[in-house]
């Protein structure tokens, strides 16, 4: 079984997951709000606000790489520091351009503003595994994530407020978390396993086939998970007509699931090891976007979200679980950035896949949902496939479930 007790000693972890929590208060508050901003404040086509968070996928694939390079090289610690001071002028120029009518730089910033998160993400994610044991990580990224989650859920609350006031006071919204998330940063401390040199080969890129089959299975989760980032809230102001400040109450409800729910679905699928735990959540994915075609209201899609949310406490953990436990310790950041690299291309793609069906098949619920469910059944035959060519090898611990 998992087990968090451990975890909440581990000041490390922590530290490093309340620093996520203040970046997620930010990001809460103003990710719904970001196709619609694209499309209403700035008028740009429903087709080119895919092709917007196109590109800043697309940015943050490179990020990453350099992110898990960094991490590995120079410490978790500087490069969590970078990503979080860089958060803070990103942002700043975003709201500033915006309130002088630069459109042009604000989406050019937007796009750049992947720099931040992609530094942030595979430090915290190698740092948390190299202060834990390989038995300790499942919980412990667990509880990375309902801390992170909590911002989840008080972000979209204050995204609202802030909508009513003026949008672009979200911008200012994320300065404000991104500094102090700084300060969060400032008690973290570069763990003992760290090395300061990083040999063999390219050092940006790892090269293992185990690593490649599971990036595509978790390519496929993403490419699904990526309409919560724009195909979903199109959907909902277009389609179903739900009023624009409602959005945030609708994401608020997937930190909440995650906060309330990732401890205790974890534990309970933890019998049944990482691959059938990932396989059930890319289902509960699938799912969840597709009964968005059946949604009419704001409380459908939030019943939605409970579902979909569901898959992404299952899927989310179990990612880093799996990685970690394929690597030795000064490679950790390496293998998280080749990841994070690959789930930017599902980022990447999946926002301009969503809003193209959207607008090929004329706003068809049936159709549109349908056909992006099916992301979340490749992903799991993509896992299957993971799953036996590792049993080859020889190695199997991931497939079993751990006791603490």
């Amino acid at each position: 079984m998992i087990s968090i007790n451990s975890t909440i000693h581990n000041r490390q972890v922590i530290v490093v997951s309340l620093s996520s929590m203040m970046r997620s208060i930010g990001m809460g508050a103003s990710w719904p709000f970001m196709a619609i901003f694209l499309s209403l404040y700035l008028h740009l086509a429903i087709y080119i606000v895919g092709i917007v968070f196109t590109l800043l996928s697309l940015m943050s694939m490179v990020f990453s790489l350099i992110g898990g390079y960094l991490a590995d090289l120079m410490g978790r610690k500087f490069t969590l520091m970078l990503g979080s001071i860089s958060g803070i002028f990103i942002y700043l120029f975003i709201a500033l351009s915006f309130q002088f009518n630069a459109y042009l730089i604000t989406i050019i910033l937007f796009i750049f503003s992947s720099f931040s998160g992609s530094l942030v993400y595979p430090s915290a994610s190698a740092l948390i595994s190299d202060v834990t044991l390989s038995d300790e990580r499942e919980g412990a990224y667990s509880v990375y994530r309902i801390l992170s989650n909590v911002g989840w859920a008080i972000g979209p609350f204050i995204g609202s407020l802030i909508y009513n006031t003026g949008i672009v006071y979200i911008f200012y919204s994320l300065v404000l978390a991104s500094i102090l998330q700084s300060v969060i940063i400032i008690f973290v401390k570069n763990p003992n396993t760290l090395r300061k040199t990083v040999s063999g080969g390219n050092p940006f890129i790892v090269y293992d086939k185990y690593l490649f089959i599971f990036s595509i299975a978790t390519f496929f989760v993403i490419l699904l998970s990526s309409q919560f980032s724009v195909s979903l809230p199109l959907y909902s102001e277009i389609v179903i007509k739900i009023n624009v400040s409602y959005l945030g109450y609708i994401y608020a409800v997937n930190g909440l699931v995650v906060v309330i729910g990732q401890y205790p679905l974890i534990k309970l699928f933890s019998r049944f090891g990482d691959i059938i735990t990932f396989m059930a959540g890319a289902l509960f994915y699938a799912l969840g976007y597709f009964i968005v075609a059946f949604s009419t209201n704001v409380i459908d899609l939030m019943l939605d979200m409970v579902i979909i949310t569901i898959g992404e406490n299952l899927t989310t953990p179990t990612i880093n679980s799996v990685i970690s436990k394929m690597v030795s310790h000064e490679k950790t950041g390496r293998y998280m950035g080749f990841n994070s690299m690959f789930n930017s291309i599902g980022r990447a793609f999946g926002p301009s896949i969503g809003t193209y069906i959207m607008y090929t098949f004329h706003y068809n619920g049936i159709i549109t949902w349908s056909l992006i469910a099916t992301f979340g059944i490749f992903s799991v035959l993509a896992i299957i496939i993971f799953s036996g060519m590792y049993k080859k090898s020889g190695n199997t611990y991931i497939n079993r479930y751990t006791k603490t």
